[in-house]
């Protein structure tokens, strides 16, 4: 269930690494992997991000939880009571705020410890941030374990006794054990059969109604990203280039790089005539992106504006905002 309180806004975000050379490391540039990115979601709401590998996806899921440090920008979260700058925090701040923050893993595999029990992986955020011990510790992981579908029986088995989707299941009730207000999800269904996908989405959306939870989903399946998002974001060498309601990036596109992402998505019915955009040349590098549009030397809509003028996120339509200067004249192809 959403609700109009704005619960994230990232502001112009950045984050630059630098590139050393050297014997002495002197810095010889910078890989832009977060460029001026801007974005906010509501609670309650599910936020998509996607975009090929190396755009930046992950990044930005790392900063905003403050596993680096941004180059510039803000990122500000709106409680009930008070608004809190995450870039702005001290360390021992920063661990005592990390409770309205969690991480979904994407290996259910190499994201639980194997010397460790059900009971303990679960139950170890309850413990480090003293919350819960002893009987108490155990009833909330029962509990938990219950709410993401895992019989309390397997308590003190280990996750070399789980199948890929219930070890996603155990990294679920992890992220959850806190009650966060904000759970970022780093493609946790990728790794797993296409059956097991829907259950774990399923699942998400199920404990999102009940527990009125706000997603940062980060993908590069536009089927699943369909299937679970209120709101879209698409990102391309650092920059989101379009934003929108999910429907409006379905189907009223307005980004040539959108439209070849949803050209590629497989169609149930085999005998559906539809073009597909295959997209020239390689990825932009970061390190050194051409001028004007970061796309425009793989578009087949590129004037010569795109090649010389830098593009800001514009608003074209009420709620949606391309990068694109021509973005109001194309017609494009959606799903």
């Amino acid at each position: 269930m959403q609700n109009d309180r704005t619960l994230l806004q990232v502001k112009n975000l950045k984050k630059y690494f630098p590139i050393k050379k050297g014997v002495f490391r002197k810095v010889h540039g910078y890989v832009k992997a977060v460029d001026d990115v801007s974005f906010s979601i509501k609670k309650g709401e599910t936020l998509s991000l996607v975009g090929e590998s190396g755009c930046g996806k992950t990044t930005i899921g790392r900063l905003i939880l403050r596993a680096i440090k941004a180059t510039s920008g803000e990122i500000i979260f709106h409680l009930s009571d008070k608004e809190v700058k995450i870039n702005k925090l001290h360390e021992s701040e920063l661990k005592a705020f990390r409770k309205y923050m969690q991480l979904i893993f994407q290996d259910p595999y190499s994201s639980l410890n194997p010397r460790m029990t059900v009971l303990e992986i679960i139950g170890e955020p309850l413990l480090v941030n003293r919350v819960a011990s002893g009987k108490v510790l155990e009833d909330r992981v029962v509990e938990l374990m219950e709410l993401v579908g895992l019989n309390s029986k397997y308590l003190r088995r280990y996750p070399h006794a789980f199948s890929g989707g219930q070890r996603q299941r155990i990294g679920v009730a992890r992220a959850l054990a806190l009650n966060p207000e904000l759970v970022i999800a780093d493609e946790p269904v990728s790794a797993l059969d296409v059956s097991i996908q829907a259950q774990i989405l399923n699942l998400l959306k199920d404990i999102q109604q009940k527990q009125n939870l706000t997603y940062f989903f980060i993908s590069h399946d536009l089927s699943v990203v369909e299937y679970i998002s209120d709101t879209v974001a698409v990102m391309y060498v650092g920059q989101i280039v379009e934003i929108a309601k999910t429907k409006n990036i379905f189907n009223h596109l307005k980004h040539p790089y959108t439209e070849a992402l949803l050209s590629a998505v497989p169609r149930i019915d085999p005998g559906e005539k539809r073009e597909r955009y295959f997209l020239s040349g390689e990825v932009a590098d970061p390190a050194n992106p051409p001028d004007g549009c970061y796309f425009h030397p793989r578009c087949r809509y590129a004037e010569s504006i795109c090649k010389t003028k830098p593009v800001p996120l514009t608003e074209v339509v009420t709620g949606h905002f391309v990068r694109c200067h021509l973005a109001e004249e194309l017609d494009l192809k959606g799903i």
